[in-house]
């Protein structure tokens, strides 16, 4: 579908995605997002009530689908190295399929970081049935013996970090190394693998 066909509302929400991504929330402007959706801006607030409201519904969308997949995938028969097979895989391919989100939530972690906690922990508590899952099995796999960190939030917090610095650190590690990155597939797979690696040679017993 050519973006001219689009609904107004997903016109608005593209628009507002690339304005958050780079003015952050505090800079955002709704007169920019109207005007490069194409739409007056009483016609953006008849969709959204307030820029907060605009803020909050771009992440739920996004978000919604990361914690979908990991509901779907955390089982009684989830094993723990099949738990560090599949969620780098999970997040380095819903961040290369929405490349803005790490810019939106760096750039306001830093600058408006009570805003973005209180939009995720709206959005977390729609998937809240996953959640004592997920941490019970973790405390469980760690008093089984079965992996070396027994603290979930440092457990989720070592997969989740070497997966998103695959995105926000790559500037860095570019300059550092002068070799370009591509944003391909062969450097996906690749750095799923080594994410992987990394985890399972580090908390598998």
């Amino acid at each position: 579908m050519a973006r001219n066909d689009l609904p107004s509302s997903e016109k608005i929400l593209i628009a507002a995605q690339k304005e958050f991504a780079a003015r952050g929330y505090a800079g955002a402007r709704m007169e920019a997002i109207a005007r490069e959706a194409g739409i007056n801006k009483a016609m953006l607030y008849y969709y959204f009530s307030s820029k907060e409201s605009l803020y909050r519904t771009i992440l739920g969308r996004v978000l919604s689908g990361v914690f979908s997949e990991i509901n779907r995938f955390v089982t009684e028969q989830t094993t723990p190295a099949e738990f560090l097979e599949k969620f780098p895989e999970i997040y380095v391919r819903f961040i290369a399929r929405n490349p803005d989100l790490p810019r939106i939530l760096v750039f306001d972690l830093i600058h408006n970081p009570e805003n973005v906690k209180a939009a995720m922990a709206e959005i977390s508590r729609s998937h809240a049935e996953y959640k004592p899952v997920l941490l019970a099995r973790i405390k469980r796999w760690h008093e089984q013996g079965r992996i070396s960190e027994g603290d979930p939030l440092h457990f989720m917090m070592n997969i989740i970090a070497l997966s998103i610095f695959s995105f926000i650190g790559k500037p860095m590690v570019e300059a550092i190394s002068g070799i370009g990155i591509p944003d391909d597939e062969a450097f996906f797979r690749k750095r799923i693998a080594s994410v992987v690696n990394v985890l399972k040679q580090g908390m598998l017993k």
